[in-house]
């Protein structure tokens, strides 16, 4: 399960602004540690983590929104959104198939064939979804969205 990270450099003596950045910054780079897993795909823990921290992410920019200048800010923000969505698609599915999964040991074995029949059903969806995720943080990559977003935020401490 993500934690919440400890973010440092905030303190009374700094600047709304510069304590927002460096609270974005972090979560930001919580959330992108888990994109190569995320993207390799093999432990559901990654895209569970990544959307986690973008959910947290997007909670930051919300409340620090008034801190920066619009457009810069929209930009990034929706990017975010497109992150977190993206994931929810992946995750809806790996917690169906972990669930059904958990369940198999419970069942007869006609339910059992019925319920792994579903399970490969939802298993290629989950693939299905994972593309978009994939081809996302492919763009991301190509169009520098990381480094855009860094510099944009990038906490003066």
């Amino acid at each position: 399960m993500s934690t919440a990270i400890e973010v440092k450099g905030i303190a009374p003596d700094k600047t709304l602004e510069t304590c927002a950045k460096l609270i974005i910054v972090s979560y930001f780079r919580e959330m992108m540690s888990h994109k190569e897993g995320a993207i390799d795909g093999t432990d559901i823990k990654f895209v569970h983590d990544m959307r986690v921290a973008s959910r947290r992410l997007r909670a930051a920019m919300d409340n620090f929104a008034d801190c920066f200048k619009k457009e810069p800010f929209k930009k990034h923000y929706k990017q975010v959104r497109t992150i977190t969505r993206t994931m929810g698609a992946v995750r809806d599915l790996d917690v169906l198939i972990e669930r059904f999964r958990n369940e198999l040991q419970t069942l007869s074995e006609v339910e059992q064939g019925d319920i792994q029949g579903l399970i490969e059903h939802l298993q290629q969806e989950r693939e299905e979804a994972r593309k978009p995720m994939v081809n996302l943080f492919t763009e991301l990559d190509a169009s520098d969205f990381g480094t855009q977003f860094l510099t944009f935020f990038e906490a003066k401490a």
